[in-house]
């Protein structure tokens, strides 16, 4: 049996609530209505998917929370990590639905983690606990050490992974960038089944009604025009990729013409 004094491996992700400093007492009331339905939706996908309920465990602190994928003594896989960048592709745009905005980072490693005590503590809590409150936008982005083991995993893999993670320029609070895999939000707002787009809007529309929707004191507007200019560069490789993958069903219906004349 396993006890809480024994490490796991698995992905561990710290997201910090942006604004809440500030809120009232009626403002903070509907935070905690609107985190308890996000961390339903985030259970039901995770569900979707395939992953199992004993794999995902979340823990909330005030305004933060932390989202673990366990993978028991074994390093995580390249399909973990691509569906756990799934369930939090989608926590971030439910999230702006529903009026919170989050920033954060991801972390890969071991952990000891207890959901009995809300305990969660380990190599892999702390590095994602030194990255994730240092990012100026909205988003979610691995850590540097993440970042590398992502890219090991990549080196030997054909297949993008743009419909989950990018690689960006993180805007930091201190200034300057972070070169990180970042989590591909924005693709969401073009998944038919769960984009909150309807049809009466297009997907940056979209964006901005949620990003207005909450106050810019000064100081913080570089966040939201950040955030905006992250979304203009996913949503170009997103456009990049379709006309790729465009280009290639005409290659391939040439070379299937050429092969029939044969």
């Amino acid at each position: 049996m396993k006890t809480s004094a024994q490490s796991e491996n698995g992905i561990v992700a710290i997201l910090d609530a942006l604004g809440t400093a500030t809120y009232s007492e009626e403002e903070i009331h509907l935070f905690m209505d609107s985190r308890n339905v996000v961390m339903n939706l985030l259970k039901q996908k995770a569900e979707d998917i395939g992953v199992s309920a004993s794999m995902i465990t979340t823990f909330t602190f005030n305004d933060t929370i932390v989202i673990v994928l366990k993978t028991g003594n074994k390093e995580p896989q390249l399909k973990q990590l691509s569906d756990f960048f799934l369930i939090v592709r989608k926590f971030m745009v439910d999230s702006m639905a529903h009026g919170i905005l989050f920033r954060g980072a991801i972390a890969i490693g071991s952990f000891h983690a207890n959901a009995q005590t809300n305990t969660v503590m380990g190599p892999a809590v702390t590095d994602a606990a030194a990255w994730y409150n240092k990012s100026d936008w909205i988003g979610l982005h691995a850590t540097p050490r993440a970042t590398l083991i992502i890219q090991r995993w990549l080196e030997h893999n054909s297949r993008t992974r743009k419909h989950v993670m990018l690689d960006y320029d993180v805007p930091l609070k201190v200034g300057g960038k972070l070169y990180a895999k970042v989590v591909n939000w924005p693709k969401v707002f073009f998944v038919k089944s769960i984009s909150p787009c309807d049809s009466d809007n297009e997907a940056r529309e979209k964006l901005l009604e949620f990003l207005s929707m909450h106050q810019v004191p000064l100081g913080t507007e570089t966040k939201f025009f950040n955030t905006l200019q992250f979304f203009d560069f996913a949503i170009a490789k997103i456009k990049e990729k379709e006309g790729q993958s465009t280009s290639t069903s005409k290659n391939v219906r040439r070379t299937s013409g050429h092969g029939l004349r044969r």
